[in-house]
């Protein structure tokens, strides 16, 4: 075996560094590094460096191979510096990498441009990003592109965006990238609305550009606008090249607005040219199953082949949301039959399923395995979803109980959760009681208020209704008002209630004076409740976009 390595001091068939390729495993590594060792080939440069590359970049992480690899190594060269630093900028503890470029200095070793996009991304904080930046400027690699945009990612992760800006603005080479990562981070800040002018100003976009823009809107749930901007795109380029990330989004932003033509619109796309993957098969049910299409996402989910947690926790949640409780508890149970590790998103599905059901016994059991079985410690929103399973069912002085058992604080929405569960049960005393509370822990949110008021009502308390109601005007609580919305030619419509604001309003009141006229009339006729729509209410089309 190991005169196949090394011959007359040459290399023979198989090669050491095909092999090398071959067996990324840290236990095959290892042994080659060993075969390496005994037979010689150690005092090979390009060996050795070969070797300390792949433990760097290993992704079980195995810098601490690499870093006594490397002090068996006389005379470092750049290369062997540049990986190091790398290694260490992606692993557990970035700040190592500022420490080997510091030591690199101190050995009179100069940085290259591969040096700083790596140690701009080690720094942790505004006061040594700055300090690398003016080594940037001090080797003169300012002007180079991949430096430029290490800057203005990590000055924006780090919330310096004004400072990402004048980086941006200072660069004298800037390409697409650069340019992509301005926008990015900008939407990753909340300022959409300056990425987008970020956007429009690019001398060129690609299709990461177009995505990055994308991804930014639905970031921030600007989801009408992503969808606004995925028609352009498909106007005016070749869909051939769109990316799955791309359609990820884009669903996204159908599934929480409503844009059912839209995303079946992608669908249909993704079926005639190729197979989805997994991620897009799981934007496709999580889609469908907020827009009410349950069977749609079921015929999507047996279509995946090889599904990983994720597709089958989007699969419970979609039937939870939809009232399939028992159909969200059996996709569990085969979840486990087909030695699929559940995760908290998992159960978060599982227990709204319960909640949603009904399932008192279930839910409970379920919650207890979380943690005993599958060592799972429940985040808030599990113990929102027990809360209120045991509040629609009426054990409003458990679900309390469970309430100050909370290893974290509860939020307004758990508080809420009880409040309803004692209005829907008629538990008075404790309504009122935490009706007051869930108000002074959300003091701006309307519904508390309502809740409360509602609470007095049933009372007979009408003075203490109205109080309620006066104090939420003083504290100028905004109420958020019902809204409706409709599909027509795949732009969605929006109605407030009362909304007078729309530009065909005035068309809408005489259809709907003109369909209340025919339904009194077609119910003087007949004596019956059915209402007959007229012919041409199908094929009329509001030609006004709110």
């Amino acid at each position: 075996m190991r005169r196949r390595f090394f011959s007359n001091g040459a290399f023979s068939h198989p090669p050491l560094l095909a092999m090398l390729e071959r067996w990324p495993s840290s236990q095959k590594l290892e042994q080659i590094h060993a075969h390496a060792i005994t037979l010689g080939l150690s005092r090979f440069t390009y060996i050795t460096s070969r070797i300390l590359a792949l433990y760097a970049l290993h992704n079980n992480g195995f810098m601490h191979h690499a870093h006594q690899l490397f002090d068996l190594i006389p005379q470092p060269t750049i290369f062997n510096w540049n990986t190091m630093i790398r290694g260490y900028s992606r692993s557990r503890e970035p700040e190592t990498a500022l420490r080997v470029y510091m030591d690199m200095k101190r050995r009179g070793v100069f940085p290259n441009m591969h040096t700083f996009p790596f140690v701009v991304k080690a720094c942790a904080c505004c006061l040594s990003l700055s300090q690398i930046h003016g080594q940037v400027f001090k080797f003169g690699f300012d002007p180079d592109v991949y430096v430029t945009c290490s800057l203005i990612k990590c000055y924006c992760d780090l919330g310096e965006v004004e400072l990402a800006c004048q980086v941006f603005e200072e660069s004298s080479n800037r390409n697409v990238v650069c340019w992509t990562s301005l926008l990015t981070g900008f939407c990753v800040n909340g300022l959409v609305d300056r990425g987008r002018e970020v956007f429009d100003r690019m001398p060129e976009r690609n299709e990461v550009a177009w995505s990055a823009m994308i991804a930014g809107y639905v970031q921030n749930k600007r989801y009408d606008a992503a969808i606004e901007l995925f028609h352009v795109l498909r106007k005016d380029h070749n869909c051939a090249k769109f990316s799955d990330s791309l359609f990820v989004s884009v669903l996204t932003a159908c599934a929480n607005s409503g844009a059912l033509e839209e995303g079946k619109w992608i669908h249909s796309y993704l079926d005639s040219k190729s197979e989805y993957g997994l991620e897009l098969g799981t934007a496709l049910i999580d889609f469908y199953a907020k827009c009410g299409l349950i069977e749609a996402a079921k015929e999507v989910f047996s279509k995946i082949l090889s599904r990983d947690v994720t597709a089958w926790s989007a699969m419970v949640m979609g039937l939870a949301v939809n009232g399939c409780c028992h159909s969200a508890i059996q996709v569990f149970l085969d979840m486990q039959t087909s030695r699929i590790r559940p995760n908290a998103v998992t159960f978060v599905g599982v227990l709204t399923a319960c909640s949603h059901g009904g399932l008192i016994d279930e839910g409970r059991a379920y919650f207890e395995d979380m943690q005993k079985v599958y060592q799972l410690s429940p985040a808030i929103e599990h113990y929102g979803c027990m809360v209120d399973l045991l509040s629609r069912a009426g054990k409003t002085l458990e679900a309390e109980k469970l309430i100050q058992s909370m290893p974290m604080e509860p939020d307004g929405a758990i508080w809420g959760s009880l409040l309803n569960g004692c209005l829907m049960h008629g538990h008075i005393e404790q309504g009122e009681r935490v009706g007051r509370h869930v108000i002074e822990l959300d003091p701006q949110h309307c519904g508390r208020y309502v809740g409360l008021a509602n609470v007095y009502a049933s009372m007979g308390r009408w003075e203490s209704a109205l109080m309620v109601r006066k104090t939420m005007k003083q504290r100028r609580v905004i109420s958020a008002p019902g809204w409706s919305l409709i599909e027509i030619h795949g732009i969605s419509y929006r109605f407030l209630v009362d909304d007078r604001r729309h530009p065909g309003h005035e068309e809408i009141c005489k259809m709907l004076s003109y369909l209340y006229s025919e339904m009194v009339y077609d119910q003087s006729e007949t004596d019956e409740t059915q209402v007959n729509f007229p012919a041409f209410y199908f094929n009329c089309e509001i030609s006004y976009q709110n």
